[in-house]
Parts: C-alpha cells; structure tokens; sequence
C-alpha cells in the first residue's frame, strides 16, 4: 500500500477551505509528522536488462577540449560492470520528497496561485499525489514522506532519511548539494527534479539529475540547426555588455566540433545594441538576407537577467524583417515569457529547445485532466504533468531495477504526459568512459518545439 501523507485536498468549489487544509497538512509535513512504515526484507537479485538498444544520436566528430560531452554510449564493458552489482529489490519502497513551500515565509492563498513559487509547487505535489494513485494501481508499493526543504531545520529532517531508498530534492543548490552528500555517504539514490548543474555531484553515481543542463539546451539547438540550415545562414545574437560572450563561444564551439574542419566560428555574430532594440528605428534591417532564410539563434535564458532583451529584440526583429524568412532559435524562456506573443511566435518561425510538451490532444492527457479536475475541481498546470510523470518514473524503477535503478535508466523507454526521459551515465573528460569514473546521471531530452499552423509542436 502506498502511504501518501498529508493529501490535498478536492477543491469542491471553495478556495479558501482548500487552502486552510493544504497549510495544515504541509505544517504536519513541515514538523516531520508521517506514517512510520517499516522496512520489508530485501532479496538480492540479478537485474535482467532490456533488450532496447540506445537512442541513436548526432555527435560531434571533432575533439573539443573545453566542451564537456556526456552523451556516452552503452557499452558492453559497463553493461559487464553493473551484472556484478547487487540490487536490491523489495515488496516496497521508502521515499523523501524535499518540496520548497516555503510555509515560514508564503502566504497562504498563493497555494492556489499558479503565477506564485507556493502555487507551482501545489500544482506540482497534486501531480506526484495522482502518480501515487498511479502506481498504487500498478501494484506498487510505495512509503513516502514529505518534507518542506525551506522552513523549519533543514538538518534535523535530513538526518531522518538516513534508512530511506530514495530522496527527491530539494530545489536549491546549496541544499541539493548537502543532500547529494548525504546520498553517497548513506548509499541513497538522490533525485533532482528541479536544479542541474555539472558543479553539484563529484564521484558520486547515487546522484540523477532530471533537469537537462544549459549546455545540453545549446547543443540540441546546434544540431537542428545545422540539420536544416548552412552555417552561412546563422547569426549568434547576443549584447556586447551583457555577458553573451560565453554562450555564444561555447555554441561556435559546438558547431566547430560537428563540423571538424578547424574553423573556430562557424556561425555569424551579431551584437545587439540595447538602445536600438527598445528606442532606434532599425536594429537588423542590414543582415537579413532577402535570396534565402535568415537563422537566428538567441542563447538567452535567464527571465531575470535576459526576459527584457529578448522581448525587445523579438519585437523589433518581427517588425523589421518584413516579407522575408526569419526563423528564430532560442531557449525556453522565448515560450514561457507573458511578453513574447502570438505574432512574434507567427512571424518568426520560432524553434525553442524545451524539456516539457503537453499535447492537450493526446487521448492520455486528456484522461488525466478529467481525473485531475474530479480530484482537485480544477484543471492541471504544466507543473502537474511535470510532477506526475517525476513520480512514475522514479516509483516504476524501483519496482523493475530496485535500489539501484540508475544504473539501468538508459533501458526505459516510455512516453510520459509532458516528456521522455533520456537520463545518460556522465564521465569526466578524457576518462575513457570507465565505469570506475562515472561522475552522476543527466536528463539529455528536449525536443524542439516548432511553431507551425498557429501552434506550437514538439520535435
């Protein structure tokens, strides 16, 4: 049986009730109240592997020393490696969530509040609350307790999930990083569903991260571009004051690589001025080119730091280009900013890399928001897609792998509501790929999202 602590409740029409019920349950979570489960033998077992074969890819062909690659094929020497381990498989499974709520500082109605870190997070948590109901149906047991990461003594919680099978969370890095720790040295699978860095886990292949990294985000826009397009046609746009310098010397870098032929910049650079784009006449009008398609690729991914120059450069781009072809590559942040519309979507042909897709016409997801909107009278953010699918598949590993899934992730192959998990072995450069030298576990999927007949539709 699936011990889920601390339900939300249904909604049944009345905001103000479900938020008294959602604070005072996330209290009891906060103050470390649960259901006390007690462990179940473990029986040791020889996992059998999946006959799938590996996602086939696109890899640069050329040596790049300052570019970390950590798409690393399957090979028959770490498959060799991993039929030696132990895994242990158990009737059921004892989980930690680190959910951010934040109760000490948040108000209590922004739990209802999508637009509000508290309202995110609610969304999310119902989501990981139906994948529950999920599995449980599944036959798949599952004890979980549930954690606020930003009130109370961070500490004091941690050291309860010393006898814990998995750990999810939390989102910060700081605190991600403390928990990552505490994985390797208590031997606890530690999942991050919300932060990704290549600076948090060292040595440590207890460690998975679910969030494809920045680089990752560049690297799959590089390869479509240049699936589609010559380099000729490709601008790197970015600000002579901003920091852009970085991400457009890493993306040349990518394209070099793939290319192999020693030229360090195979794209164009084009420096916006940040007065031409919010008050000048033109800004772009001289580099469009009016015999074939103009590429434009913006590395620009940070709402705080990036959110008003890409909307003024898009703005002033759909305006300036006129009749002629345009198409735009960016991050996600051209897709979730309220300031980017329709015509600049439209005008632009944007082509934005992107972890998460719901196709509200996919007969699954349809099912799941008429069951969501029964449970919670309301219907479902993103965020409660990205929680469901977080949770299954994390509950459905340990039931076909045990304790130590990880090292057979690279075998599941399963279209969720909002995406596909790719989760790849990270080795450090010029390691050989040993297994001895395996670092942590990254999410490599994105898809390439294309605006196309009014919509938007995931590649």
């Amino acid at each position: 049986m699936i011990s889920q602590l601390n339900h939300l409740p249904p909604l049944n029409g009345n905001n103000m009730k479900r938020i008294l019920f959602f604070i005072s349950a996330c209290f009891l979570i906060a103050c470390g109240s649960s259901k006390k489960t007690t462990r179940s033998n473990t029986q040791k077992v020889r996992p059998r592997l999946g006959g799938g074969t590996a996602p086939s890819s696109n890899k640069a062909t050329g040596k790049v020393d300052t570019i970390q690659w950590t798409e690393i094929d399957k090979s028959k020497d770490y498959y060799d490696a991993i039929e030696d381990l132990d895994l242990e498989k158990k009737s059921s499974y004892d989980i930690a969530l680190f959910f951010p709520f934040n109760l000490d500082q948040d108000d209590a109605g922004k739990s209802t509040d999508t637009e509000t870190n508290m309202g995110r997070k609610t969304e999310y948590y119902s989501g990981v609350l139906m994948a529950l109901d999920q599995l449980e149906s599944e036959g798949i047991n599952l004890n979980v307790k549930v954690f606020d990461s930003e009130s109370g003594t961070f500490g004091n919680k941690l050291q309860e999930c010393k006898n814990m099978d998995v750990i999810i969370g939390p989102s910060s890095k700081e605190k991600l990083q403390t928990v990552a720790n505490f994985g390797l040295n208590n031997d606890v699978t530690v999942i991050s569903p919300w932060y990704t860095s290549k600076d948090i886990a060292k040595n440590n292949p207890n460690f998975v991260q679910l969030v494809p990294s920045l680089r990752e985000h560049f690297n799959k826009i590089v390869l479509d571009v240049k699936s589609k397009y010559n380099d000729d046609q490709v601008f790197l746009l970015g600000r002579k004051s901003g920091g852009d310098r970085g991400e457009m010397s890493y993306i040349q870098k990518i394209a070099s690589a793939i290319n192999n032929d020693g030229n360090p910049k195979p794209f164009q650079e084009f420096y916006m001025e940040y007065d031409s784009l919010r008050i000048g006449e033109t800004a772009f009008d001289s580099i469009f080119y009016e015999d074939k398609t103009t590429v434009f690729i913006m590395p620009h991914w940070s709402f705080q730091k990036h959110e008003e120059t890409v909307y003024h450069a898009v703005r002033k781009m759909s305006g300036e280009k006129g009749m002629l072809n345009v198409v735009v590559y960016g991050m996600p942040i051209l897709y979730e900013s309220e300031r980017v519309k329709f015509e600049h979507y439209k005008n632009l042909r944007m082509r934005i890399a992107r972890s998460s897709y719901v196709d509200k016409q996919n007969v699954e997801v349809i099912n799941f928001r008429k069951s969501f909107y029964s449970r919670f009278n309301g219907l479902p953010s993103e965020e409660a897609y990205k929680g469901f699918d977080m949770m299954l598949f994390v509950g459905r590993h340990l039931y076909n792998y045990g304790r130590k899934f990880q090292y057979y992730v690279e075998d599941y192959d399963a279209n969720l509501m909002q995406t596909k998990y790719d989760v790849q072995k990270v080795f450090p450069p010029n390691s050989g790929d040993k297994f001895d030298d395996l670092q942590y576990f990254q999410n490599k999927h994105l898809y390439i999202l294309t605006f196309e007949d009014d919509k938007f539709v995931a590649y």
